[in-house]
């Protein structure tokens, strides 16, 4: 992701100084994603995740994201879990979809879904309930394609 990816976000301020995290964050992410297959091919991607504190080094979430481009990917969703290293720095993985569409010499489109295993990490810079996150994923999808996303998400937490 999603990749995606989520972090959860750290308050900032006197009601938190403790390093407590939101139970819940929303955020939106944008980068290149880069098939390692076919480096020629990077391309534009948007994404969204939510993540679910549970404990206070591990949360659960769910992402989307979208590549544009003139390679086949069209779209990823996955699920997954997160380990928290510092309230900044966290691992995440998890399994997930890859939906690829490819135009035919016919001018119709191929769609076909692939099983993907993701691992990202992200160091998140807080600012109240707002995260600004650098992040790297990497998605392997089926038995021989890894895709490289690297972006910026800002998110939410609440």
């Amino acid at each position: 992701m999603l990749g995606s990816s989520s972090t959860l976000a750290q308050e900032t301020g006197d009601a938190h100084s403790d390093g407590a995290r939101h139970p819940n964050h929303v955020a939106f992410m944008v980068g290149a994603m880069t098939p390692l297959e076919e480096t020629d091919h990077t391309s534009f991607a948007i994404g969204v995740d939510y993540e679910r504190a549970i404990a206070e080094r591990w949360g659960v979430g769910v992402g989307a994201d979208f590549a544009y481009g003139d390679h086949d990917r069209s779209a990823v969703a996955a699920l997954g879990a997160a380990f928290y290293a510092t309230p900044q720095w966290k691992l995440a993985t998890g399994p997930g979809g890859e939906r690829v569409d490819k135009a035919k010499s016919d001018g119709t489109t191929k769609t076909s879904w692939y099983f993907l295993w993701f691992v990202s990490t992200g160091y998140a810079i807080h600012a109240g309930e707002t995260t600004i996150t650098p992040l790297l994923i990497v998605d392997f999808v089926g038995e021989t394609k890894t895709n490289l996303t690297l972006g910026v998400s800002v998110g939410l937490g609440w």
